[in-house]
């Protein structure tokens, strides 16, 4: 929140996590918006309102479901002109880059807003659609 409003963005935080301990974490963190976070899977969660930005992890989702996931958020959870952004993340203990999302999106039909990067060698991997 506090890099957004340095660039004079106001987010309200949200979350959606299957893990209740870290439902639980992130609302004793932010007991300001507790009431902004659920136990759900993602996959199937209906949310009660859209989103103009939505995050999720590609990492957590199966290869052969990624691309029904990706249009089911698009659909259920991103507002209109709001904006769906995948993450991937690799590992250096076990040398293992991030998913390539900008491609993968690509592949789904999708045209990236962008796509950025982390870590030399790269550790991280995001890419963006807007709706």
């Amino acid at each position: 929140m506090r890099w957004a409003q340095e660039r004079r963005i106001e987010l309200e935080p949200f979350g959606v996590d299957i893990g209740p301990r870290l439902i639980a974490a992130a609302r004793r963190r932010l007991p300001g918006f507790r009431d902004n976070f659920w136990v759900a899977e993602a996959s199937d969660w209906q949310p009660a309102r859209r989103f103009r930005y939505v995050y999720t992890l590609a990492d957590c989702v199966p290869a052969s479901g990624l691309s029904e996931y990706v249009f089911r958020l698009l659909e259920r959870a991103v507002e209109p002109r709001g904006r769906l952004i995948v993450g991937s993340y690799g590992s250096r203990s076990r040398s293992e880059p991030p998913l390539d999302i900008g491609a993968i999106l690509e592949s789904f039909g999708l045209d990236l807003a962008g796509r950025a990067s982390g870590g030399d060698p790269s550790i991280t991997a995001f890419a963006w659609v807007d709706r």
